[in-house]
């Protein structure tokens, strides 16, 4: 969280999509990702530990992941693509905290408008990470809007949804969450709270 102004103006020459945010947005969020985080390396077995796995749970755990980083994935070509897995990890954060901010009533704008490579050097230089072991991944401004913005063109949800199964259109009013629901879930009604699919 960038909230000091001597930084923030120290990002702006290489900070392209964000200049005005830097001066006018309440939180600035920089959201950093892991770099080299093997199936075999220190910080994957220090996770296996917090979880509290004992050590032949642990190799399962491990193994499964070298499936995945190895063959499924194939994330350990080159440190770029297992950065960039690791990076994705982050936009789950920034999704729920966009989100979080919407049901507040809280403005917010993900970024990537600025030069990776400066952006690392300039927070690594205050001591913010250690560029050995993290980069940046996205940045996101949050705070609330000084006017109205221009509408936005959006496509239709059945422009950018298939649905395989049974289509269950969602209803304006209805009381349930607006999720996709599958055929089975609508079946099985299961774990998402909700008793009847929309009527």
């Amino acid at each position: 969280m960038i909230q000091n102004k001597t930084l923030r103006e120290k990002m702006k020459p290489f900070s392209w999509g964000m200049i005005n945010q830097l001066d006018n947005c309440s939180h600035l969020v920089v959201i950093l990702a892991k770099k080299n985080a093997r199936y075999d390396s220190p910080f994957f077995v220090d996770v296996m530990a917090r979880k509290g796995l004992n050590a032949e749970q642990q190799q399962a755990a491990l193994a499964k992941y070298k499936a995945l980083q190895e063959e499924d994935m194939k994330l350990l070509e080159n440190d770029r693509t297992l950065f960039d897995w690791c990076s994705k990890q982050t936009y789950i954060a920034l999704a729920n905290m966009l989100t979080g901010a919407s049901a507040l009533g809280i403005d917010s704008c993900p970024i990537e408008g600025f030069h990776y490579d400066k952006m690392n050097e300039c927070l690594a230089e205050e001591g913010l990470f250690d560029p050995q072991e993290y980069a940046v991944s996205v940045a996101a401004t949050f705070g609330y809007r000084s006017r109205d913005i221009a509408k936005k063109s959006r496509k239709t949800l059945d422009e950018v949804v298939k649905w395989v199964g049974v289509k269950i259109p969602l209803k304006k009013g209805c009381k349930c969450s607006p999720i996709f629901f599958d055929y089975f879930t609508s079946l099985n009604k299961i774990s998402l709270g909700i008793t009847e699919p929309c009527q």
